[in-house]
């Protein structure tokens, strides 16, 4: 059987998950590797933190963005192609949201009663982003059973601890909660992180902040409250806390759909089957892999 060894640059392994089903898909008769020992056939590259690799080296690569800007390129060559998790326009380049890096599939629990959450809010972060922070106090503000659970506007009388170990453990732990603040970084199309992913499958309904046109695209606007829809900040905020206190009506949000399209499956498929979607990225690795075919 042939092989193909993968290696990382700057944080290029993270990608591992989702990039390993395509290539062996794309080669089928080809045993993928990740042996350190030996120089890769095929490198990986993505960001370190806030630095940039200043590896340089001839073997093909892939670029992939776990962030809302690019990766830098080698000077000595181009990439096989780009995954980038927000719209960018540079050649090469294939659109893969970065809720499905970090999130399999996203789903609710089966059977979800409103009258069953013990608490209106759920807050948990630790980089602070104002219109976050100020989201959540003024919900704070009306409504005491809204709590924080990381280093931005932390509450002392939490009901229970949510070490931030395990992003993804801690999805489930919020599922007594109505709402789950699910506001991104910030505003930039085609960014959508696994906030929203994470609050639905908590069982409770996102409070989102981004933008607006590629969640819509994605999700059922009836299933998730979108600051961008309100005149204010604070207008989100009252509102959440009405529906909170309006069992009927938070009924409503919990019982829509969450998505309306298959949009979200066709980018989930990447660990599992193949979608036209995926075509620029097949061609470019045959083309360079011409033995493996």
């Amino acid at each position: 059987m042939n092989t193909l060894n993968v290696g990382s640059d700057g944080m290029g392994s993270w990608s591992y998950g989702f990039i390993d089903p395509v290539l062996k898909r794309t080669f089928p008769n080809t045993e993928i590797l990740h042996d350190t020992t030996k120089k890769p056939d095929l490198v990986i590259r993505s960001h370190f933190m806030n630095m940039e690799s200043k590896g340089t080296y001839d073997t093909p690569y892939i670029v992939w963005s776990g962030e809302s800007r690019p990766v830098a390129l080698l000077q000595s060559h181009a990439p096989l192609f780009e995954l980038n998790t927000y719209y960018s326009p540079r050649p090469n380049s294939v659109y893969f949201p970065h809720i499905v890096a970090e999130i399999k599939e996203t789903k609710r629990p089966a059977v979800i009663n409103a009258t069953d959450k013990k608490f209106c809010a759920s807050y948990a972060f630790s980089n602070r982003v104002k219109e976050r922070e100020m989201l959540f106090l003024y919900m704070r503000q009306k409504e005491p059973t809204c709590y924080s659970f990381g280093r931005s506007c932390f509450t002392k009388d939490n009901p229970f601890v949510a070490p931030a170990s395990n992003r993804g453990e801690n999805a489930t732990v919020f599922r007594d909660f109505a709402f789950n603040v699910a506001m991104e970084n910030a505003v930039i199309p085609g960014y959508m992180t696994e906030k929203i992913g994470f609050a639905f499958g908590s069982g409770s309904v996102p409070i989102y902040w981004g933008d607006t046109d590629t969640v819509n695209s994605f999700f059922n606007p009836a299933s998730f409250l979108n600051v961008a829809n309100y005149s204010s900040i604070e207008k989100a905020a009252t509102s959440a806390v009405e529906l909170w206190k309006d069992k009927q009506k938070l009924q409503r949000f919990l019982d829509a759909p969450i998505t309306v399209n298959n949009k979200l499956a066709d980018y989930e498929a990447i660990y599992t089957d193949y979608r036209p979607w995926q075509n620029p990225m097949v061609t470019a690795l045959r083309e360079a892999f011409p033995d493996l075919n």
